[in-house]
């Protein structure tokens, strides 16, 4: 692919540069964002991975959309859902220290049974 300026895919990478730009701008927040356009004819859009937003579309307007979906639907999970994976993730290491305990009390009664 070439990189001169009339090239239509590095007019539209630079468009979708530049509109993550504005957006990590408008918002502030999304700073630790990336972008990788990798435009092909699979099912999805786009998503993201970590702190990649991966953009699907080879269609310009379609790309921008779906970046600003993506954008938008990272900052939801990431301050919305985050921190009910937090609490969840921390209910099931709680709930998993407490049932070890019991295992070794059990053990040890059990053991105490056959000496």
């Amino acid at each position: 692919m070439s990189k001169g300026p009339k090239n239509p895919s590095y007019v539209t990478l630079q468009r979708l540069e530049t509109e993550l730009d504005h957006l990590k701008q408008r918002f502030q927040m999304g700073k630790e964002l990336k972008l990788q356009w990798m435009p092909n004819d699979g099912p999805k859009s786009g998503e993201v991975t970590g702190t990649t937003i991966r953009i699907y579309e080879a269609d310009s307007k379609k790309a921008l959309d779906t970046l600003r979906h993506e954008f938008i639907e990272y900052l939801l999970t990431r301050d919305l859902v985050g921190p009910y994976k937090r609490l969840i993730n921390k209910l099931i290491s709680l709930f998993e220290e407490e049932m070890y305990e019991r295992k070794e009390k059990l053990v040890e009664r059990l053991q105490e049974l056959t000496r």
